[in-house]
């Protein structure tokens, strides 16, 4: 006849440390040229002729530069794989 013994073992596991938070920190790489955009456009409002159409180029060259940054998925069909 065969006995069986039931085994039960206790592992204790302590829980991993959580890391400290960090407090919020701006993203300079988004800043920067969202508010070189917005100066552009208050200066462009100020200054006439060719130097304020190179302003307002300038302005939205700034701000597309911007919105890449912010934007997260930025590859576009470089990652396309046939």
């Amino acid at each position: 006849m065969l006995l069986t013994v039931p085994f039960v073992a206790y592992v204790h596991e302590p829980r991993p440390e959580q890391p400290e938070a960090r407090g919020w920190e701006p993203d300079l790489s988004v800043w920067r040229p969202a508010l070189g955009a917005l100066g552009a456009v208050v200066i462009a409002g100020v200054v006439h002729g060719y130097a304020g159409l190179a302003l307002v180029i300038v302005a939205f060259w700034l701000g597309f530069r911007a919105i890449d940054a912010a934007l997260p998925y930025r590859q576009g069909l470089r990652e396309h794989r046939q």
